[in-house]
């Protein structure tokens, strides 16, 4: 008798993972910055009690002891209702989630991380049975520790906001959640399709949008996240033509320049004040007199809002909040959610 075949599910904007199918089991697929050519994790889920013969891939448990190595994914956790399996998390003071933070303050959830990303001692303290890990920034990983699964998330690597969005659909999988997670993204997807600004015939506001360390400025290629957002939402994004696999570092004269041609000035910080012109322009006086910045200035700031987190799940929000910043008239006293106007 010839073994069932595994079936591919499309997906609907999602490039780093992919979902299989073949009868109760399934496997998940996640993929690296070279897309499905550059495969770091192969997962086995329900079903791995028969004989298989993809013994390259891990066998995952049906965990109910969770640590978390980035926040982000814990919105994806809230969604499905799952937050009780959560034991332990990687930088808890950067948790914005109340319902999370709860859970931090009784003990429930434990700090787990440490600088190169999970402390050994503390997650054998929670008695974690799947880590949910992702390979960025880390110059080493921690040892394998029998009987705890590492499971790679790469959410951040997604160009599209919905693509970030679908990865509830991963976690779904993951967790048992599937039906619940496919209804989400679907009414997520429907939200954010009606929220697009889709009419080529009007005229489109030029945007510049970044961010700036310690006088260094970095703005996003035309192939990323961002760059898509502000297309979406009905801008001319000002590096469209640039791509490349990471923020591009630029100097001032080019912020200058850029700014000029502009209509729109936008930057990301995480400072906490009032978004004036003087805080967008990193304290330069050239840059913060640009009329882009003194007439059309926006900010998303995250220490004020959750733009890492929950708005992972609310893509449709974030771009009506962007076109209403980059076309004023179409939106009106539209309250804005992750997205504010500069104060002059």
């Amino acid at each position: 008798m010839t073994a069932e075949k595994w079936i591919a599910t499309d997906n609907d904007h999602a490039e780093h993972f992919a979902i299989l199918r073949r009868g109760d089991e399934r496997m998940l697929l996640v993929f690296g910055p070279g897309g499905r050519q550059d495969t770091i994790g192969r997962y086995h889920l329900r079903g791995h009690d028969k004989a298989t013969d993809d013994a390259t891939f891990t066998a995952l448990p049906d965990p109910d002891r969770i640590a978390v190595m980035s926040s982000t994914h814990l919105v994806y956790i809230r969604a499905l209702d799952l937050v009780n399996r959560v034991v332990g998390v990687s930088g808890t003071d950067r948790v914005r989630d109340p319902v999370v933070r709860g859970f931090i303050r009784d003990g429930s959830i434990r700090e787990v991380g440490s600088a190169d990303g999970v402390d050994r001692e503390k997650l054998l303290a929670v008695h974690a049975q799947v880590v949910l890990d992702h390979p960025f920034g880390r110059a080493s990983r921690s040892a394998a520790m029998e009987g705890v699964v590492h499971v790679e998330i790469t959410e951040y690597l997604e160009e599209h906001s919905l693509g970030r969005a679908e990865w509830i659909r991963f976690f779904g999988v993951l967790f048992d959640r599937e039906r619940t997670a496919d209804s989400l993204y679907e009414a997520i997807a429907t939200r954010y399709v009606n929220a697009l600004i889709s009419d080529t015939g009007a005229t489109r506001p030029r945007v510049f949008f970044g961010s700036h360390w310690q006088g260094q400025w970095h703005v996003p290629p035309g192939n990323s996240y961002m760059a898509r957002l502000i297309e979406d939402a009905g801008g001319i994004y000002a590096f469209a033509d640039r791509k490349e696999a990471g923020n591009i570092a630029v100097d001032v004269e080019t912020v200058i320049t850029e700014g000029r041609k502009a209509d729109r000035f936008g930057v990301i910080i995480g400072n906490g004040g009032k978004p004036t012109a003087d805080l967008i322009a990193g304290g330069d006086q050239r840059i913060a007199s640009l009329p882009s910045v003194q007439k059309g200035s926006f900010v998303l700031d995250s220490e004020i809002s959750d733009i890492f987190g929950q708005a992972l799940l609310e893509p449709d929000i974030l771009l009506h909040d962007l076109a209403c910043v980059i076309n004023p008239d179409r939106c009106g006293d539209h309250p804005l959610r992750y997205v504010q106007r500069t104060v002059q």
